[in-house]
């Protein structure tokens, strides 16, 4: 689960969002950072997901943020503060079902496997387990109990697969 959380964070970063305030450069450099990096991913976003993540990242972080996301190595961990925009932009921009399935086969599960495991987590909790595992912050001990369940529910569902 912590290589899934992992592998969604990458392409979250590698999404990193852009918007309006810096204008269609601004949006085109993210872009092109998103692109650099899915060219090493296993798993691949489309164009219109850069975009949308590209034009989202660029609408919620200001320039310095932008600019320290930019200059950094997309399998480092985001600039703190531009984790929770990150996220956000992911979850709006992506299907996240669909990148985890794909996630989960790139790490050696079978279709069958993955979307099961994908189909009993639902996009809350994905979302509070990339917030916690990007911002480093423990979730309360309410979400820390549901994602507990959730994930137990589907390994008892789905099984387990080899990573």
């Amino acid at each position: 689960m912590k290589k899934l959380v992992f592998v969604a964070a990458i392409a979250f970063i590698a999404a990193s969002c852009g918007g309006d305030s810096g204008g269609d450069a601004r949006v085109d450099e993210v872009i092109a950072f998103l692109e650099e990096e899915s060219a090493v991913d296993d798993v691949q976003l489309t164009d219109s997901e850069n975009r949308c993540l590209a034009g989202e990242i660029v609408a919620g972080l200001d320039d310095d943020l932008l600019d320290e996301l930019l200059a950094g190595n997309p399998k480092d961990d985001p600039p703190e503060g531009a984790e929770l925009v990150l996220i956000e932009s992911l979850f709006d921009c992506v299907d996240m079902n669909q990148l985890m399935v794909d996630s989960m086969v790139a790490d050696g599960a079978t279709q069958e496997e993955a979307e099961c495991f994908a189909g009993a987590l639902d996009a809350e909790t994905l979302e509070t387990m990339m917030s916690s595992d990007l911002t480093g912050t423990d979730p309360s001990p309410e979400e820390e109990e549901a994602l507990a369940a959730a994930f137990f529910e589907a390994m008892f569902t789905c099984g387990s697969f080899d990573e």
